[in-house]
This record gives C-alpha cells, sequence and structure tokens, in this order.
C-alpha cells in the first residue's frame, strides 16, 4: 500500500487510514481521561496546593504536554510531517507572552504576578491537550473513539443537571473524588429565575452558559454519529444521546445556549442533505412540545428572556461593562494590562471573553485568539473541501461549527475561566488538526496510487 512517508513513525508503515499500527503508544487514552475529569467531576473540585492548577483536567493537560514534548525526543514515537495546529498553538502563546512581558515591564501587584503565572501554565495545559490530540490520535477510528467518548460524557454531564432540575437535589456534592480532592469554593447550585419555581441548572459545569454550550457541542457530535455510525443498533444510540443533549439545553434557562442551539441548526440545515434536516426538525419540534407538556412555562421564560432585550439586569450589566474598562484599554491599548491580571477580586467581572481578552492582552491578545479559532475552522474547512468522504466532510463541518459556537458564546461569559470550556476547545482544536492529517495522508496514498 503507499504510505505518505511524513506520517510515519520509525520505520513502522502508517497509512494514517487504518489503525494498523498498534504497538506504538498514542494519546487517546489520556485525552478520554481528560473528558471524563472534566465532564464527569464538578470544575470547582481542585487539589488545594495547586489551586486552580490543581483541577484534575487541567492537571492532566500538562502532563499530556510532557508526554507530547517527551515524544518528540523519540524517533520512533515523534509524528512527522506538517501540522497546522502546531503553528496556530505557536502564534497564540506568542501573544500571551508579549503580554506577559508587557505586564512584567509595567510592574504587577502580588495578586496580578500570580493570577498572570496561573494564567500562562493553564493555557501551557490547554496546549498539552490540542498537541496530543494533533498529533497523539494516529487514526480516523482513534478520533471517533475520543469523540465517541465526549458525547457519553456530555451525557453524563446532562443527566447530573436533569437530577437537580427534578429533585433539586445536587449530587455534585458527593463527587469529591478522591478525598484529597476540595471544592475551591461554593459550587453554582441552582438559580431561581423567571418565577414559576423555575431554576436553572448547570449539572457539573461552572456555569449555567457554560452547561449550555458544552450541551450544543456535544449535541452536534452525537448528531454526527446518529447520522454515520456503522451499525443500526449505533446510530439508534447515539440519537438518543443527542435528545437528550438537546433537551437539557432550555433547563440551563440561558439565552446562550439557545442562541448557540439555532445558529448551529441554521448553519447544518446549509450542509445537510434535505431528508436529514426534516428528521432534525421533526424531532426537534416533537422534543420542544414534550418538553412543553412537561414542564409548562419553561419555553415560554426562555422566549421572555430571549426578547427582553436592554431591559434586561444581565444585558444592561455587559452594556455598561464598555464604559468601565474603556479607560483601561486606552491606557495600554495593544498589549493590555497583562494576560490573566484582571481578576474580579481587584476590578470588576466581565462576562465577555473577548473583552477580558482586549483590557488584559490588548489588540495583539484579541488578534491571537481570534486566530487560533479561525485556524481550527480553517483547517476543518479544508478538510471538507478536499475529502472525498461523506463521514469525514460531516465531521470537519461539526468540528468546524463547534469551534465558531465556542467563538461567538465566548462574548457572553469569561469562557476561558471555565475549564470544562477551556479543554474542550482545546480538543477540538487538536482533532481539528488529528483529521487533517489522517485525511492528508489518505488523499496522499491516492495520489501516489495513482
Amino acid at each position: 500500500m503507499p504510505t505518505y512517508l511524513s506520517t510515519r513513525r520509525s520505520t513502522a508503515v502508517y497509512d494514517g487510514i487504518t489503525p494498523a499500527v498498534h504497538h506504538f503508544p498514542d494519546a487517546t487514552a489520556g485525552l478520554v481521561l481528560t473528558i471524563i475529569l472534566a465532564y464527569l467531576l464538578p470544575s470547582r473540585l481542585i487539589f488545594p496546593p495547586l489551586s486552580e492548577l490543581g483541577k484534575p483536567g487541567i492537571a492532566l493537560g500538562l502532563g499530556l504536554l510532557v508526554w507530547w514534548a517527551l515524544s518528540r525526543l523519540h524517533p520512533a514515537l515523534a509524528t512527522r510531517g506538517r501540522q497546522p495546529m502546531r503553528w496556530a498553538l505557536a502564534a497564540y502563546l506568542v501573544t500571551i507572552g508579549t503580554s506577559y512581558i508587557a505586564a512584567q515591564s509595567r510592574g504587577m501587584s502580588t495578586l496580578e504576578a500570580n493570577g498572570a503565572h496561573r494564567t500562562i501554565l493553564i493555557a501551557l495545559a490547554g496546549g498539552g491537550v490540542l498537541l496530543a490530540a494533533a498529533d497523539g490520535v494516529l487514526t480516523r477510528q482513534r478520533i471517533d473513539h475520543v469523540l465517541r467518548w465526549l458525547s457519553w460524557c456530555a451525557t453524563g454531564m446532562a443527566f447530573f443537571a436533569l437530577s437537580q432540575f427534578v429533585l433539586r437535589i445536587d449530587l455534585t456534592n458527593y463527587l469529591k473524588l478522591p478525598p484529597v480532592l476540595m471544592f475551591q469554593r461554593e459550587l453554582i447550585g441552582f438559580d431561581a429565575r423567571g418565577g414559576g419555581g423555575l431554576v436553572r441548572v448547570a449539572g457539573t459545569a461552572g456555569h449555567y452558559i457554560e452547561f449550555s454550550v458544552l450541551m450544543v457541542i456535544g449535541l452536534m457530535v452525537s448528531i454526527h454519529y446518529a447520522r454515520f455510525s456503522s451499525s443500526q443498533r449505533n446510530r439508534q444510540i447515539y440519537g438518543t444521546l443527542a435528545i437528550i443533549q438537546a433537551g437539557v439545553i432550555p433547563i440551563s434557562l440561558s439565552r446562550t445556549g439557545v442562541l448557540a442551539l439555532t445558529a448551529a441548526i441554521l448553519f447544518f440545515i446549509m450542509l445537510w442533505p434535505l431528508r436529514t434536516t426534516f428528521n432534525v426538525l421533526v424531532i426537534g419540534g416533537i422534543l420542544a412540545a414534550v418538553i412543553q407538556v412537561v414542564r409548562p412555562g419553561l419555553l415560554a421564560t426562555l422566549r421572555a428572556l430571549i426578547f427582553a432585550g436592554d431591559n434586561d439586569p444581565s444585558v444592561q450589566g455587559r452594556l455598561e461593562d464598555y464604559d468601565y474598562v474603556a479607560p483601561f484599554i486606552s491606557e495600554r491599548p495593544w498589549f493590555g494590562r497583562g494576560v490573566g491580571t484582571w481578576l474580579p477580586e481587584l476590578y470588576q467581572l466581565l462576562d465577555n471573553q473577548w473583552l477580558v481578552t482586549l483590557v488584559s492582552a490588548g489588540i495583539v491578545g484579541v488578534t491571537g485568539l481570534a486566530a487560533f479559532f479561525l485556524s481550527g475552522i480553517v483547517v476543518a474547512g479544508r478538510v471538507r473541501r478536499f475529502s472525498t468522504s461523506p463521514r469525514d466532510r460531516d465531521l470537519a463541518a461539526v468540528l468546524a461549527v463547534s469551534l465558531g459556537v465556542a467563538a461567538v458564546t465566548a462574548f457572553t461569559y469569561d469562557a476561558l475561566y471555565f475549564s470544562t470550556y477551556f479543554l474542550t476547545m482545546h480538543l477540538l482544536l487538536g482533532l481539528a488538526g488529528a483529521l487533517w492529517r489522517v485525511t492528508w495522508a489518505e488523499r496522499s496514498n491516492r495520489s501516489e496510487a495513482t
């Protein structure tokens, strides 16, 4: 079989398509464990001596970075060939590092310095997840394996949210596992909203908005496997998971979740076959009717929140944030006050990641973050453009749309502060790179064969 040489490991043949090389260790197990820790343990659970760095998923991300670095030093373990997501990550880390240096030059308080150091290390943990996914997930089958776990763990988070909403019992209080871990602060709990006894819930996520965004991403992944799994039984299973994830989005009582879902579905309607579009819309309509019957007033409350406009206090607060940060931005427009130095304890909580990035890392930081998201979208888009497999084309679309949803919803909350969103974002970016590498090897093999 023709083999694309730059995807070889040592002298073993790796064609980028089939899992023919099993004896080389890869990062799949580490990434799956990261997903499990991020989704099925409360996001505020930490190892106390390490504070934010002691979150299990973040700590494992740093471990994956070490694994990737060591694998690059070993000729039999390093994945050869071009990988655009490595360069995207490097460029993003440069913008963070530049802002950090600028903050050092202006001088920082102890709290700001600790925040800057912590942010740099967390960024490296995210980089570990991205690099492990881009270079350590070796085959198309392994990419599916990681994403299937993402679908199942998102469903696990959905069940925690359902138990909170229906039983008014927060089972996450009992998830202090292992016992050496502790809650960093109070869990998010329940928040009454809209009257009629309705409360918003977040499952194991750190915030209601984060939960709703994660459910939309999990929904898109589940729909892909509901369409392209190899057996009818698996297609039915993932279809059920998709229905569960879609069904819990309203109980977050988050406008962000509804808008993210609407945007994702509208985009996919342009990509899906007519029959798939019809099936999804019919199932969505039935699900909405069931929700209306089981919990009257839930959808009406969501509708009222969406159309409240400037009259909503949370919207007013977000608009007022722009006036508050304007003097800080004009003082240091290019590199900001320093990445990680905008702390709610010292300044004001900003429910807008892009605004946080602008004030803390400046125009350079915003450009770097936007380019980071855009690089994953472009890489996935190129896979969709050049791949001949409907399954690969659809997965590329899922990754691109998921990253787009993650980027847009970051306007509504300080997204990178929340570890499950943060790790999921880097995982999707890395898997876009892995899919690009695998399909590139496949195309090269075809061209060599002809």
